[in-house]
């Protein structure tokens, strides 16, 4: 499958975007995962993940948050263009819909802790909004954990796996 044909097919397009998209995001929330482990199960130190001894930025983690916000927006783009392309489900469309204002929020805390962290000069890691109230790295595994459940719902509900040739609805400006 070309990137020229994925132009031309808001089914295969839509089956790439959604995949990648979850596929990305559940590596990701492995990687929290396993820093929850360094802690609760290991009793590290120091709780860095697999990649966070070379990745653990404050810009990094706000740049893949606002890439996956982007990347959902695509998908949510895409779909409202061809409602057709996957098969209707309201609880598919519901959990994609939040998963994207969910992830909409997440941006917004890594936003703020940038803003701390270079506009403030508060040292790193900076407490975001909620990190005021909740211990930061439990607060971001539960925002992953519930954007990574959300998409795999609206994933299984919409199948995006069966492709059709048939898509009623499809509205080629979307692409174009």
């Amino acid at each position: 499958m070309s990137v020229k044909s994925l132009r031309l097919d808001p089914v295969g397009l839509g089956f790439v975007t959604l995949s990648s998209t979850l596929v990305i995001q559940m590596f990701h929330n492995v990687e929290h995962v396993i820093q929850m482990l360094q802690k609760y199960v290991w009793h590290f130190n120091r709780f860095p993940g697999l990649l966070g001894l070379w990745f653990d930025f404050e810009l990094v983690h706000f740049l893949y948050s606002l890439a996956l916000w982007v990347a959902l927006l695509a998908t949510v783009i895409l779909y409202r263009r061809n409602p057709g392309i996957w098969r209707q489900s309201e609880t598919a469309r519901f959990a994609l819909q939040f998963a994207l204002w969910f992830q909409g929020y997440h941006v917004v805390e890594h936003t703020v802790r940038i803003w701390q962290y270079f506009g403030l000069g508060m040292l790193s890691p900076t407490p975001g909004i909620l990190g005021n109230f909740f211990p930061i790295l439990e607060l971001h595994f539960w925002f992953n954990t519930i954007v990574t459940t959300a998409l795999i719902i609206a994933y299984v509900g919409f199948r995006p796996w069966r492709l059709s040739g048939n898509v009623p609805n499809f509205n080629p400006q979307v692409l174009g």
